[in-house]
Formats: C-alpha cells, sequence, structure tokens
C-alpha cells in the first residue's frame, strides 16, 4: 500500500538548501526519540506495525536519538538477517522479527545499567559515557562494529558535541558534526555510537569518542578547522540537541514518520528555591521538543504552490489523546497505556509486564495515528502482536 509522496518543493527548508538537494519527496524517513527504556520498548512497538503496514522495509532514512537508538541499533545489527519479503511483499514474517529484533530487545531492556554505570561515572579518570559503551558492548552489541551495520538504508544515531554544541550523526560510513569533522568508522563500535546518543549528562555522559585510528577532516563548509576538535570529540545525549530525531531526514525526506516517547516537564507547584537550574534545563529541552513537534505537523498541514502537502506523514507521542485516532480493532487497553506512560526514562530493569504495556501502546499509536492519517484504507489488527 503506498504512501502518497509529498511537495516536489522543499518549503520552509528551501533556503536553506541548494540547488542539488538530495531532497526526495517521496522517500521515507523513520525518527525515534529519547526517553530510556521506556523509549526503546514503545517504538519496539511501533516498529512491529511499521513492518506489518508494508512501511519499515521501505524507509530509506531511519534517525534516532537516546532511547530510541537502543531499538535502532538491534534493528540495524540485525536487519540484514531478517527476510523483508517472508510474509509478504516488503514485510517480514512476525516469527522473524521476534527472533532478531523483539526479543534481544526485551533482552536488553531486562538490563539494570544505570545505576552500575553512574556509580563508575563518579570515579576519577572513568567517564561515565564510555563506562556505558563498555556495558552496551558486553551485553547487547557483543563487539560489534559500526561499519558492519546493514548497508541497505541509512541509519542514523544522534549525538550532540558538547566541544561545538552541533550535532553528530554516527553512520555505517561515517561520523560527522558538520561544524568541525567528517570521519570514518574503521574502529567505533556499534555501542559506542548508541551510547554516544543515550548518555544523557551528567551521570551516562560524556562519551570521549578517539577518532586517532580513523581518517577525520574538516568538511565542506565547516565553522570550525581546528585540528584540536577532530581528535577527541565530547558527546552527549542527542535529545539535548534534538530529542525527536528529526534532523537527519526531514530535509530528505517527504514523508516523516515519527515517534516520540519523551517526557515533557509536568506542572510543579514550587517556589524553585531548590533544583531551580534542573527546572531550567528541562524547561529548555521542552521547548526545543515543542518547536519541532508544530513544525512537523504544521509541514503536514501546509499545502505548496503543487497543491501537496509539504511534508506527508504521522507523529505521535507517548500520551497522544487517543480520541482523534483510528482506535479500532486491537489496541492496548487504558490502564496498559497509562503504565506505559507513567514508566521512568531510565536505563533500569522493569516488570515484564510493564515491558509488554510499552511496547503495546507503542504498537497502538502508530497503528491509530497511520491508519487516520497515511492510509487510511488499511485494516485494523484483530489481536495484539505475540510478545516473547
Amino acid at each position: 500500500m503506498p504512501l502518497a509522496p509529498a511537495s516536489s518543493d522543499l518549503g520552509f527548508f528551501r533556503s536553506s538548501e541548494s540547488r542539488d538537494s538530495k531532497y526526495d519527496p517521496a522517500a521515507i524517513g523513520l525518527a525515534f526519540s529519547g526517553g530510556g527504556y521506556r523509549a526503546s520498548l514503545f517504538h519496539a512497538g511501533a516498529v512491529i506495525r511499521l513492518n506489518e503496514l508494508g512501511i519499515l522495509s521501505k524507509a530509506s532514512r531511519i534517525a534516532s536519538v537516546s532511547g530510541g537508538s537502543i531499538t535502532t541499533g538491534i534493528l540495524a545489527m540485525n536487519w540484514d538477517k531478517i527476510d523483508w519479503n517472508g510474509k509478504s511483499e516488503g514485510v517480514a514474517t512476525h516469527e522473524a522479527m521476534t527472533e532478531h529484533f523483539i526479543k534481544p530487545l526485551m533482552d536488553a531492556t531486562a538490563l539494570n545499567i544505570d545505576v552500575g554505570v553512574s556509580i563508575l561515572g563518579f570515579v576519577p579518570g572513568i567517564s561515565g559515557g564510555n563506562q556505558l559503551a563498555r556495558s552496551y558492548d558486553k551485553h547487547i552489541f557483543h563487539n560489534k562494529k559500526l561499519n558492519t551495520i546493514t548497508g541497505s538504508r541509512r541509519f542514523l544515531f544522534c549525538a550532540a558535541n558538547l566541544q561545538t554544541g552541533g550535532l553528530v550523526r554516527f553512520t555505517k560510513e561515517y561520523v560527522a558534526d558538520w561544524k568541525a569533522f567528517f570521519s570514518t568508522t574503521h574502529n567505533i563500535k556499534l555501542s559506542e555510537a548508541v551510547a554516544a546518543s543515550s548518555g544523557f549528562p551528567p551521570i551516562l555522559a560524556p562519551l570521549r569518542l578517539d577518532l586517532s585510528g580513523e581518517t577525520v577532516t574538516a568538511p565542506a563548509g565547516a565553522m570550525y578547522d581546528n585540528e584540536a576538535l577532530r581528535k577527541n570529540p565530547v558527546l552527549v545525549d542527542g535529545g539535548v540537541y534534538d530529542n525527536i530525531g528529526l534532523e537527519p531526514i526531514w530535509k530528505r525526506c517527504g514523508i516523516l514518520i515519527a515517534s516520540n516517547a519523551g517526557s515533557n516537564n509536568p506542572a510543579m507547584v514550587s517556589q524553585f528555591r531548590l533544583g531551580m537550574m534542573m527546572r531550567v534545563v528541562n524547561t529548555f529541552l521542552d521547548v526545543s521538543v515543542n518547536w519541532r513537534e508544530r513544525m512537523l505537523v504544521n509541514m503536514f498541514r501546509n499545502q505548496l504552490a503543487d497543491g501537496l502537502k509539504e511534508r506527508n506523514g504521522a507523529f505521535w507521542t507517548i500520551k497522544t489523546p487517543t480520541h482523534n485516532l483510528a482506535w479500532d480493532g486491537f489496541k492496548a487497553s487504558p490502564a496498559q497505556l497509562k503504565t506505559a506512560g507513567d514508566m521512568a526514562t531510565r536505563l533500569k530493569k522493569f516488570p515484564v509486564e510493564t515491558q509488554r504495556a510499552a511496547v503495546l501502546a507503542g504498537y497502538s499509536y502508530a497503528d491509530g495515528t497511520i491508519r487516520q492519517f497515511v492510509l487510511p484504507d488499511a485494516p485494523a489488527p484483530t489481536a495484539a502482536p505475540v510478545l516473547p
């Protein structure tokens, strides 16, 4: 079932792109937000439904941040083991998805990581982000190199560079911050990419990326031509820059599908005599997310001169009201939706039923949003996906 392409006009991004822009109005870009294991599990449910709808295998760019990078890291590592025509054209069987994606993801999110890493992060000479990478490598990614993940589509793991304030993109072929460096990936591990993307400061970060074994150059148009910035970038959670993961896809792809399991600042009755700076930081992060949400929704609504939408696609959050969605067929129960939305955004073990609630919530929101706004003729799911 094909998705309608967007306008061929770049729209909002026209002024920032050259005439040889790589924008493709028919290309599908997926974005998976941060939010700890809550996000990893929520996005796993979305991935299951995206596969059933035939969208996942057609995506050309899959971007992620923080907890979403755990999900996409496992998917990228095992992508080539999955027969993407096993059930029908462009759709893998649920059994293949379970073996190569769902089970490894459920196992990964059953690990208690953040407390141990946090304690070691306070030891002089040990960086929290590098210790997080070692934990990921031992338990999840098993020495997998970044340059060995699938090349059939572009996976992008996003981190923030404290040295430049720029977005760092980890891909199979390169690691780059447009402000300062472009590097090969000969010796970089997948665990380092995911840890850089998901290491929230101050206790799980920073990750100091060793580029001594790589070929590193200043990219064309770099803001800083400084060799010192091309040696050991100091990286933290990509959510500091963009907690939805839209930056690598919305200039390139006409069809944008984004899943957000991040946590907004709840209202608090307080004078904020203590903890004021943390509240200020969280407010800054919320503003960044809110701006991107509004931009994305406006692109879906805006028609350009050719009569087509500026962008086509879908966007949902872990707390999206359900009354405006296609909520027929199987859906997670209200209790499961509440359980998922109330989960802490940590890298800690959750009870199995809580894990399942988050997966089913992601599955339900993906289905309800996509069938409402993108594929209205797609059949509703008749039963819950079978989980390990």
